[in-house]
């Protein structure tokens, strides 16, 4: 079978667009938070695009923020690219960081407790 130009295209066009799918989903993030007390869970995915992102307004509407207030125990990395890392801080002052190799963060800095942080001035920032 002979490869024509009108053959060649169709494949090159397919291979053009798909690549800047594959970036964006690339540079996206999955961050879950979970309170050991009550139960809630949520997770949350954006764009690690090097910004401070508001937890308030990422979970505000999840069962960690039930009430009007974020609160959790503990953070996780649950989606996310190899050369990832993400800064959350509370109040500006840094409660921890995530990397491809250190995906969970017990927030309340005792690993035998279980003490909901209120996360409403909290933020994160990734970057891949």
């Amino acid at each position: 079978m002979k490869f024509t130009i009108a053959a060649i295209i169709p494949l090159m066009v397919v291979a053009v667009s798909a690549t800047p799918l594959e970036v964006r989903q690339s540079n996206q993030v999955t961050v879950a938070l979970s309170n050991d007390q009550s139960g809630a869970y949520a997770s949350a995915t954006f764009q690690a695009d090097d910004t401070d992102k508001s937890i308030f307004s990422l979970f505000s509407g999840t069962s960690v923020g039930a009430g009007g207030t974020v609160k959790a125990t503990a953070a996780q990395l649950t989606n996310f690219a190899q050369s990832i890392n993400c800064v959350i801080k509370n109040n500006d002052a840094t409660i921890g960081t995530f990397t491809a190799q250190k995906t969970y963060l017990d927030l309340d800095g005792s690993p035998h407790t279980a003490i909901p942080i209120n996360l409403d001035n909290a933020e994160i920032r990734c970057r891949v």
